[in-house]
């Protein structure tokens, strides 16, 4: 039986994860769930292009999706609720690959969030520009959230083209990232969109009109969202326009409660010193560290972990090829476990 995308992507997760990890940081994965052992292992199995990707994944479907591929004997249950794959499973999964391969522009970690709120201006300034050109008012907003018809009417305001000259400089801007890229399908992301008179399709209607499984199109939708948001930032002279949609740019993925945490040791404080000020525990502030060293290059450790350690850390991860910290810290003397999450989030995808 073919696998479904669905069970591709978790087979592919299971596949790498190599039953260190139990089924459910997959559905936090996929949820883009903003905890420190989520956003590390992301990051440690080389699994951020998913990172947000499928908040519709239950629990429940999820499990479903489990006991599948369980008893098509592609996975072994190691422990509790962690699996690995068998070599049935691999074979059937590069299969699946090579007939449904995983879109090449997904980046869940890096875009997903800002992708979220640039498709929700994008297909709503489309429909208002459209209607405005027609001096057309009576219609339904495809977005319906109030801070993006807020944002709407303040662009709108802001704006000093003409509705002519507003549309036309929309349009070149969007053929200009659908057009840089030959391995960009545009009408993934152009059939969605409404105009005047004229309704974008619904994720399951795009879904049959390309003949794809739903999932399938719903990756190959991200993917194309993804590609233009990054082809937007890199860009932001020639696409002044859609520049505007993307919101305030961040340098640095980071949680809101990290940034607080980065931007107190880059005053100087110590990780005591921000405990007092911020009235957090020793391990929270540890978890901040850990998500600055898998997000900022710049950050060093060495304060926190000796680069003799560090060295020592990372012979015993390659030694044991495992990223379970329990092994690794029986084989490093006089370690804890921070410090091996600490040199695990700065060279964990390099071991």
């Amino acid at each position: 039986m073919m696998l479904t995308f669905n069970q591709l992507i978790i087979l592919f997760c299971l596949h790498k994860l190599q039953g260190e990890r139990t089924i459910y940081s997959i559905y936090h994965l996929l949820h883009g769930k903003k905890s420190s052992q989520t956003i590390q292992d992301a990051h440690l199995f080389q699994l951020t292009p998913f990172f947000q990707t499928d908040t519709n994944m239950s629990r429940e479907l999820l499990e479903k999706n489990i006991s599948f591929l369980l008893n098509e004997q592609l996975i072994v249950e190691k422990a509790n609720q962690h699996y690995s794959v068998t070599l049935k499973g691999e074979n059937r999964l590069n299969q699946a690959l090579a007939q449904t391969p995983i879109p090449n522009h997904l980046n869940g970690w890096k875009y997903q969030r800002t992708a979220i709120v640039f498709w929700e201006r994008l297909s709503l300034a489309i429909q208002v520009i459209s209607h405005l050109k027609k001096r057309e008012s009576k219609y339904i907003p495809i977005q319906r959230k109030a801070d993006t018809l807020l944002w709407m009417r303040q662009f709108l305001k802001q704006n000093r083209l003409s509705r002519d000259a507003l549309g036309l400089q929309l349009y070149e801007e969007l053929v200009m990232c659908l057009e840089s890229d030959f391995s960009i399908v545009p009408e993934y992301l152009v059939i969605r969109l409404s105009g005047f008179r004229s309704m974008g399709l619904t994720e399951s209607q795009a879904a049959q009109t390309f003949q794809m499984e739903l999932s399938y199109y719903h990756y190959h939708f991200l993917s194309t969202l993804h590609y233009v948001t990054g082809y937007i930032e890199e860009n932001p002279g020639q696409l002044p326009i859609l520049h505007s949609f993307l919101g305030k740019s961040q340098k640095h993925q980071l949680t809101n409660s990290t940034e607080k945490t980065y931007a107190l040791l880059k005053q100087g404080n110590s990780v005591t010193d921000i405990m007092t000020i911020r009235g957090l525990k020793k391990s929270t502030i540890e978890d901040h560290l850990v998500e600055l060293a898998l997000n900022i290059k710049s950050f060093s450790i060495d304060s926190y972990v000796s680069i003799e350690k560090q060295e020592l850390i990372k012979k015993a991860a390659k030694a044991v090829q495992t990223k379970q910290l329990k092994q690794i810290r029986s084989m490093v003397s006089n370690t804890d476990y921070f410090e091996i999450r600490l040199v695990l989030a700065k060279y964990g995808e390099e071991l």
